[in-house]
C-alpha cells in the first residue's frame, strides 16, 4: 500500500529547505508567508504613521511572536497579528471567503475602508496627526471623478483625426467557449498569412474598446501586428475560469488560421507577446502561467497577482517586465514587487521600470513607448 502523499507545504518546506516559521500559517488571521497585509492600530506616534500602509508578510519570528512585514520601500517592520489585516482575512470577512472576479472594488474597499482599521471587538484607530493614508486615496477618487479622469478614455476626435494612433478593425470571432470581438492593428500588406510578431493585449474596465495606449503604439509601424480581445455585453471576464479559456482558444484558433479568418497575420515563431495593463495585465498574467510556452514576452502595465496563479510556472522566461507609475494610487507597486519575489524564490526574474509622474489613470501619457518598443524588440 502506497504511503499517504504528504501535505503540499511541508513537501514546499522541505525542498526549499526552509524553517517552520517561513512557512507558518494563521488560520484565524490568514496570515501566511507572502500574503498582502494593511498595517492598522499601531498607537505610538512612529508606529501611527505607518498606520494605512501596505506591505507583505516574510517570516514569523517563534520567539517574539511577531511577523516579519515588508513595506513597498524595503524595510522590515516587527509586526504582531493584531496590526495586521490580511487580504485574504478581508476576503473570508467581507466576500464569505470566497475570491471574487473583479477583485478591483474589494481591493479599494480593503484599503480605504476605515471599519477595518482595528480588529474585530477592538475599538477603532484613527490616525490623530493629518490624513491617513486611507482619506488620501478616498481624495484621489473624488478628485479624479470631479475632474472627469478615467482609467481608459476612448479618444476625442481630434485624436482620431490627428493621425498619431493606429487605425483598427474589429471582428467577431466565435470559439467554442463563446462569442468574442476582436480589435486588429496590423500593417496594411498582406502575404499569404506570413507570419510576423504578435502582440496580444488587454486593456482594463470593460475592456469594450481598444486603450489609447494600445493604438498609440503604433505596432503597424513596426512591422507588428496588435489583437485585442474585448468583451462582448454577455460575455465573461477574462479574469474568470471562463475567460482564462477563451484566451487559451483564441491564441490557439489564431495559430491554426490558414485562411486569415481571423487575423490578417500569422504569429511569429508561435508566440505571443502579451501586454495588459491593470485587470488586462492581472489577465494575461494568470494567462501566461497556464502557456508559458506560448509566451514569448510578458509586460505588465499597473498590474497585480491574481488568486491562484502560479507564477512558478515562468521561472524560465526571460522577457518580463513590469510598468508602474510612482504616484500610483491603488498599490500596484507593491502588488508588482510581490509578483516578482515569488519569481525569485521560484529561480525566475522580472524588470521594474517606475514610470515618474504617472497616477494610475495616465500612465499612458508618461510612459516612454521607444523604450518599450525596444524591449519587445530583443523578445522577438
Amino acid at each position: 500500500m502506497a504511503p499517504a502523499p504528504r501535505p503540499q507545504r511541508e513537501r514546499w518546506r522541505e525542498e526549499r529547505q526552509l524553517p517552520a516559521s517561513e512557512c507558518r500559517e494563521d488560520p484565524e488571521t490568514c496570515l501566511r508567508r507572502g500574503v498582502l497585509v494593511r498595517i492598522r492600530g499601531l498607537q505610538s506616534p512612529e508606529g501611527s504613521r505607518l498606520n494605512g500602509q501596505l506591505g507583505r508578510c516574510a517570516r514569523f519570528d517563534e520567539k517574539t511572536g511577531r511577523w516579519g512585514v515588508i513595506l513597498g520601500d524595503g524595510q522590515t517592520k516587527a509586526l504582531r497579528a493584531d496590526n495586521i489585516f490580511s487580504f485574504d482575512e478581508y476576503l473570508k470577512v467581507a466576500h464569505e471567503g470566497r475570491t471574487p472576479v473583479d477583485i478591483g472594488p474589494f481591493m479599494n474597499d480593503f484599503l480605504t475602508n476605515p471599519k477595518y482599521d482595528a480588529p474585530a471587538g477592538a475599538a477603532g484607530y484613527k490616525s490623530r496627526a493629518g490624513l491617513s493614508p486611507q482619506e488620501r486615496l478616498q481624495q484621489s477618487y473624488d478628485k479624479a471623478q470631479r475632474e472627469g479622469r478615467r482609467a481608459s478614455p476612448r479618444l476625442s476626435r481630434d485624436e482620431e483625426k490627428s493621425g498619431k494612433f493606429s487605425p483598427f478593425l474589429v471582428k467577431q470571432v466565435e470559439l467554442q467557449a463563446g462569442s468574442i470581438e476582436l480589435g486588429i492593428i496590423a500593417p496594411k500588406s498582406q502575404d499569404s498569412r506570413r507570419p510576423i510578431p504578435t502582440i496580444l493585449a488587454i486593456s482594463r474596465g470593460e475592456q469594450r474598446h481598444i486603450a489609447k495606449l494600445f493604438r498609440a503604439l503604433r505596432a503597424e509601424e513596426h512591422g507588428w501586428q496588435l489583437l485585442v480581445p474585448m468583451r462582448t455585453a454577455n460575455s465573461p471576464d477574462f479574469f474568470e475560469p471562463a475567460g482564462q479559456t477563451i484566451l487559451e482558444q483564441l491564441m490557439k484558433a489564431v495559430l491554426e488560421d490558414r485562411e486569415s479568418d481571423i487575423s490578417p497575420f500569422g504569429a511569429m515563431s508561435n508566440v505571443f507577446h502579451l501586454v495588459g495593463i491593470s485587470h488586462g495585465a492581472a489577465a494575461l498574467l494568470s494567462l501566461a502561467c497556464r502557456v508559458p510556452e506560448q509566451v514569448g514576452s510578458l509586460t505588465l502595465i499597473q498590474g497585480f497577482l491574481p488568486q491562484l496563479c502560479e507564477v512558478q510556472a515562468l521561472r524560465n522566461m526571460e522577457n518580463i517586465h513590469f510598468y508602474v507609475g510612482d504616484q500610483d494610487e491603488l498599490g500596484h507597486r507593491e502588488y508588482l514587487r510581490g509578483i516578482k519575489e515569488s519569481l525569485k524564490e521560484a529561480g525566475g526574474r522580472a524588470h521594474t521600470h517606475v514610470v515618474k509622474g504617472a497616477s494610475h489613470y495616465d500612465i499612458d501619457k508618461f510612459m516612454d513607448l521607444e523604450d518599450l518598443w525596444k524591449r519587445l524588440e530583443l523578445a522577438r
